[in-house]
């Protein structure tokens, strides 16, 4: 077991060096730091440590910022402010990219080309490679899907539809639930695999879930086809997540290399990053039990927060992410004289930073549930128990009292009768405030949807006339396969179950 604990937390640290780092990344082809041949067990490690890390750095930054749960401080010109007036340019996105292509993806491929006879580790591959390449189309849209790490024979591999990839997908969540419940295989994932620890249920349950979150994409581009997969799955008794204890996230280390990425940036890169002003004030608006777990106090001990907007001049004069993203405190704060958390050592140091990075969760699932069960079932009052699980999976999860979890469902918590688009509203809005700090969610479901209503950062700082609904290729793939990734004029292109105006 302590061999087992010094590999994940090595990989951890490795990752973990990448944090600040601005390097170019290789073509997602090429990885000529990989060995010629490593046990399936560690190469698998590294997969589920980089897939946590990657949802907790710039992927988490760049649409949290995007989607106002965030706000970019420090001073202008400087990323921080960029991300938030919506100018995430190309070479910003080299880094994320080749993490999840020349990386994570990359390893997935070896797992599976070196797993036969081993389908637990077949299965747990499949169910990742989804997963990744669900993301990839959600943020790029087009991508290399068929020819992608066929090097050397493919060097330049072509852009396959998004639509046709998330079919390819959703095929692989299937074979990969299937694979994970084998009755026999030479390997298994135990807790080298860092995410379930070798949980093969659980894997189960993921796949199955995410499939649900997948097919729901379609609810405004094709609802007959997201209710009628949605019915089906549902009705074929597939097990999905039943507790918070189910939740697909990354659990980090309380150690110098091994904490979650959110509380290392906050460490290295002070004071660029706040809880954003909308944010904070929908949660004060409904004096949402949540905010001491999600935020600190400002001033600190008036019970009070503050978030910040672009328009803000440099400062520090808000609340900060706290223990739901940072990790429990070992030790008190200490304010400074105006109130204020300053970014210093006593400060950093209070956080265990071991807060796990959460990428799906049981709240997830049940405000899934409550959307499809107000679209395509009997309403309101069907979807009503599933949108109290998913308040009070989230208030759980954010050390909410029971009592306190009573008293916010019976004042915020209630569906409206008849009323669709309030009601669809009033669920993704929650989704949204349970899905603090899970990287690109939120964004998802305001572009399929338009919920919650944002307003777009002040015209006269935003880079882009509207919210954008996709991101640029990144400039290493534009350069190295200049005829097949084709750039966007702008960010406003669409991904294809984005159909709203």
């Amino acid at each position: 077991m302590k061999k087992i604990k010094n590999i994940i937390i090595g990989s951890m640290a490795m990752v973990l060096l990448s944090v600040t780092s601005c390097e170019k990344y290789l073509d997602i082809n090429t990885n000529p730091n990989s060995p010629t041949f490593a046990p399936i067990q560690q190469v698998l490690t590294n997969v589920t440590v980089n897939v946590g890390f990657n949802n907790g750095s710039d992927l988490h930054r760049f649409t949290a910022t995007t989607i106002q749960q965030l706000d970019g401080q420090n001073a202008p010109g400087t990323q921080s402010r960029e991300y938030t007036r919506y100018q995430i340019q190309p070479t910003d996105l080299n880094t994320m990219y080749s993490r999840m292509f020349a990386t994570i993806l990359q390893d997935i491929e070896y797992v599976l080309k070196n797993s036969a006879g081993s389908p637990h580790y077949t299965g747990v591959a499949k169910i990742l490679k989804a997963y990744v390449y669900s993301q990839g189309v959600d943020l790029f849209g087009d991508l290399p899907y068929s020819e992608a790490h066929k090097a050397p024979e493919i060097n330049q591999p072509k852009l396959d539809n998004d639509e046709d990839i998330y079919k390819a997908i959703i095929v692989l969540l299937t074979e990969g639930a299937a694979d994970v419940k084998a009755t026999t295989s030479a390997l298994s994932p135990g807790t080298n695999e860092t995410i379930f620890k070798g949980d093969r249920v659980k894997w189960e349950k993921f796949a199955n879930t995410l499939k649900l979150r997948l097919f729901l994409r379609y609810s405004a581009k094709d609802a007959a086809f997201a209710k009628a997969q949605l019915d089906a799955l549902i009705a074929s008794n597939a097990p999905f997540m039943t507790s918070n204890a189910d939740n697909f996230q990354m659990d980090f280390v309380d150690a110098a290399s091994s904490y979650n990425p959110i509380h290392q940036y906050e460490i290295s890169r002070s004071d660029q990053y706040f809880p954003s002003k909308y944010f904070v004030d929908l949660l004060n608006s409904k004096s949402d039990p949540r905010r001491p777990s999600y935020f600190t106090e400002y001033p600190f001990g008036s019970g009070q927060y503050k978030g910040s907007t672009p328009l803000d001049a440099q400062s520090y004069a808000y609340s900060r992410m706290h223990t739901f993203l940072r990790g429990n405190l070992k030790s008190a704060l200490v304010p400074d004289a105006q109130g204020r958390i300053p970014a210093n050592t006593t400060n950093n140091n209070a956080y265990t930073g071991a807060g796990p990075i959460r990428m799906l969760t049981f709240a997830e699932y049940n405000f899934i549930r409550a959307e499809h069960a107000l679209r395509y079932g009997a309403g309101a009052s069907a979807a009503q128990p599933f949108f109290d699980a998913g308040i009070r999976a989230s208030m759980t999860m954010a050390g909410v009292a029971a009592s306190a979890q009573d008293a916010y469902i019976l004042t915020q918590g209630q569906l409206n009768g008849a009323n669709l688009e309030a009601n669809v509203a009033k669920i993704i809005t929650e989704k949204y405030i349970a899905n603090y700090g899970v990287a690109l969610e939120p964004w998802n479901d305001w572009r399929r949807t338009g919920y919650p209503v944002l307003t777009p950062v002040d015209a006269s700082i935003r880079a882009e006339p509207e919210i954008p609904r996709s991101l640029f290729y990144p400039e290493s793939e534009t350069s190295a396969n200049p005829a097949n990734f084709v750039q966007k004029p702008n960010r406003l292109a669409k991904v294809f179950w984005d159909t709203r105006p």
